[in-house]
């Protein structure tokens, strides 16, 4: 009985410093204030996991297509700006962001196609990645995908090329570098 009495005080403890740490302000919620290890540890974790368990059973269509890579292209320039392209950094936007955006051309292998999807499709909580579902329809999501699914493969150069020929433009309207 006192093991029981015990923890319902532990609880009701705990409860009571999560509502002053709530209800006071005193934790600092800007994005300066880079949470520690832990905290990150376990937003990291518990975001991959919910990606892989929500994105299973999404029936992935074929996405090696030219026409739909080169929609995917066009989908890209509103992620630019976060994320960079080969051969261009991210815009000024990218550097107020926390956690910051990952560079896809680096990173977009770690996940599935379905799971890029799902994030797309869906955004991320507790960090800048917006939902384009609302916006966008399927279609649209998978050519974006699609197109992320290529960019670890794109050069510079040829990301290049790709801008030059759709004549589009960087985040902050900037241009592929020229060498």
């Amino acid at each position: 009985m006192k093991l029981v009495a015990a923890v319902l005080v532990f609880l009701v403890a705990i409860v009571v410093c999560a509502l002053i740490l709530i209800y006071t302000g005193v934790y600092d919620v800007g994005t300066n204030n880079h949470d520690n290890a832990l905290m990150n540890w376990a937003l990291d974790a518990t975001m991959v996991h919910s990606v892989q368990r929500h994105a299973r059973g999404i029936s992935v269509p074929p996405l090696s297509d030219s026409t739909l890579i080169d929609e995917g292209f066009r989908e890209y320039r509103a992620c630019m700006g976060c994320h960079g392209a080969p051969g261009m950094s991210p815009g000024p936007i990218a550097k107020g962001l926390w956690p910051e955006a990952p560079d896809l051309a680096k990173t977009a292998d770690e996940w599935t196609s379905a799971q890029l999807f799902w994030i797309i499709k869906n955004g991320l909580k507790f960090t800048s990645m917006p939902a384009w579902g609302p916006t966008r329809d399927d279609a649209r999501l998978w050519a974006l995908t699609a197109f992320v699914k290529k960019l670890p493969r794109i050069s510079a150069a040829e990301y290049k090329a790709m801008v030059e020929k759709a004549g589009t433009e960087g985040p902050g309207g900037q241009r592929p570098p020229t060498r």
